[in-house]
């Protein structure tokens, strides 16, 4: 049985790698589950730092560009993206019938203050979370 893919893109990927991060807590054996930005990729130490503080063991992870062909192979898409800041920004070629759309907040984007953006990337990461809870369903899903 071949495996599916999942894609969780945002525009540095750092909201898409805590995505990543949280649904590989999940145990999928049956998915793919990789992390993307549509902007210049980068792995920034907050949101890997906020994460160490709830996952005692984080996986390595490599900043990762959007590449048009294989995220539009993926099962599904996740965009992760800020509707305030960066609706526009997120690529027009992603296959409407897999994409999903979260509107979640850019810390980077919302303020300049470092302790500030750690208050915001702690928010993040809890509504992240429950946004991965809700699709375990269709992980688990027999149809796929």
């Amino acid at each position: 049985m071949s495996k599916h893919t999942v894609y969780f893109l945002s525009s540095s990927q750092h909201r898409g790698l805590m995505a990543e991060i949280w649904a590989n807590r999940l145990e999928l054996s049956d998915w793919d589950i990789r992390s993307a930005a549509w902007g210049d990729p980068s792995i920034n130490d907050t949101p890997v730092e906020i994460m160490k503080e709830i996952v005692l063991n984080v996986p390595e992870v490599q900043p990762r560009a959007y590449n048009t062909h294989e995220v539009s192979q993926a099962d599904l898409i996740v965009a992760l993206h800020d509707s305030e800041y960066e609706s526009a920004d997120i690529p027009s070629d992603l296959p409407a019938q897999k994409l999903l759309r979260w509107d979640i907040q850019n810390p980077e984007l919302r303020s300049s203050d470092l302790s500030e953006q750690w208050a915001l990337y702690q928010e993040v990461c809890d509504e992240i979370a429950i946004n991965i809870k809700n699709l375990e369903p269709y992980f688990r899903s027999a149809h796929m």
